[in-house]
């Protein structure tokens, strides 16, 4: 009886060195990243986990950091299995931003701070979205963005189409599909900037007519 309790004891304190501590879990769902952003100390762990039921994505770092991670390396289109989770254990302070390689508009950051006090964003400010014209006839829509961003794209109306679009700072051209049903269409744009900070919503009407 003594013998099994030090082996069950042996055991117990393996499997407990054996699971990596973790700070924050990133839930991967519903084609976001949850929360958007996370705080932690240097030498903890965010874990990302992939809870469907969209599992096509990857959390990848934004180049040009102290420090990168990538859920998916050398896969450009990646599918999880449900239950998949992806870690990462941060050593260096700072604000980190990271994206899905799929779905570019899928964006977040996590905050690496002194014992747990991260330091201040250097960008808290959300990506300014304005201008929008529609040219029905030549089927594109026109904008202009502050800085440069990810930009959401839904077309909704008698044709639907979604895609992202790599906005510059100044005039962007949105082109639609050239073959659009006729009826009325709403095009929204949503713009996120690299620093994981999100526009409002702007939306256009295009009206496409029957005729040819």
């Amino acid at each position: 009886m003594r013998r099994s309790a030090l082996i069950a004891a042996a055991v117990a304190t393996m499997a407990a060195f054996a699971v990596p501590a973790h700070a924050a879990d990133v839930t991967v769902t519903n084609f976001a990243f949850m929360p958007s952003t996370v705080s932690v100390a240097a030498g903890d762990t965010v874990t990302w986990k992939f809870v469907g039921p969209d599992v096509n994505h990857s959390a990848t770092s934004d180049p040009g950091q102290a420090e990168s991670w990538d859920s998916d390396p050398g896969n450009s289109s990646p599918s999880h299995t449900v239950g998949d989770d992806f870690p990462h254990t941060f050593t260096q302070e700072g604000t980190y931003t990271y994206f899905c390689k799929v779905h570019l508009f899928m964006r977040a950051r996590v905050v690496v701070g002194a014992a747990g006090r991260p330091p201040p964003a250097s960008d808290t400010t959300a990506p300014q979205l304005s201008s929008l014209k529609a040219n029905a006839k030549r089927r594109r829509v026109t904008f202009k963005l502050d800085e440069p961003a990810a930009v959401a794209v839904k077309l909704r109306g008698p044709t639907r189409k979604d895609q992202t679009l790599k906005g510059k700072a100044g005039t962007n051209v949105l082109k639609l599909p050239k073959r659009m049903k006729p009826g009325r269409h709403t095009v929204t744009l949503t713009a996120t900037d690299a620093a994981g900070n999100k526009s409002p919503a702007a939306r256009v009407v295009v009206s496409v007519s029957g005729k040819r």
